[in-house]
């Protein structure tokens, strides 16, 4: 995927509507939408699906940071959400990247919507 706007808004609020009314607004003049670890705690998934309808890719802020076979079982869940991107910390060790990129050979290494 390549992004013609690189304007990325973050929408930093817990609640679904006011999420979602606040992209439908800023829609026209954006490359995509940020959605953080308390909007994805507060709504799930689901509320990530329901995000994803509105069609522009979305960055998923969820600071993935935790034993290797951990991460790896969360990625396996984000590549099930309509997500371009999301945050795999580096500090969790090459054992944790390794690990996460081994047991996801299908996983695209680009941005995917």
């Amino acid at each position: 995927m390549s992004f013609h706007n690189p304007v990325f808004v973050a929408v930093d609020r817990p609640d679904l509507e006011g999420a979602g009314a606040l992209v439908r607004s800023l829609a026209p003049h954006l490359g995509g939408i940020k959605l953080g670890l308390e909007f994805f705690m507060s709504v799930g998934p689901d509320g990530i699906r329901r995000m994803g309808a509105l069609g522009l890719p979305i960055f998923l802020d969820a600071k993935l940071h935790d034993i290797p076979n951990t991460v790896a079982g969360a990625m396996r869940g984000v590549v099930e959400l309509p997500v371009a991107m999301v945050t795999l910390h580096a500090t969790g060790g090459l054992e944790t990247v390794s690990y996460t990129h081994l047991t996801l050979p299908t996983m695209s290494t680009t941005c995917r919507s």
